[in-house]
């Protein structure tokens, strides 16, 4: 998969049928649909993400 350079957010009623291999096309009819497909979409990577412990080995003390 290629890396994705940038998004272009399309706001209109009607949907076109558009891609591209170098930029995301996100089509949404309003502002308040954008809004509530990222929010679904970063509750669910939040929860699905494992949690996981790391240590680096580096200790820096503060005093």
């Amino acid at each position: 998969m290629a890396a994705i350079f940038a998004s272009v957010i399309l706001i209109t009623p009607i949907r076109y049928a558009v891609s591209s291999e170098h930029i995301r096309i996100i089509q949404v009819a309003s502002i308040h649909e954008l809004m509530d497909k990222y929010k679904n979409s970063t509750k669910q990577q939040k929860e699905a993400r494992p949690r996981t412990q790391s240590s680096s080995g580096i200790k820096i003390n503060l005093i």
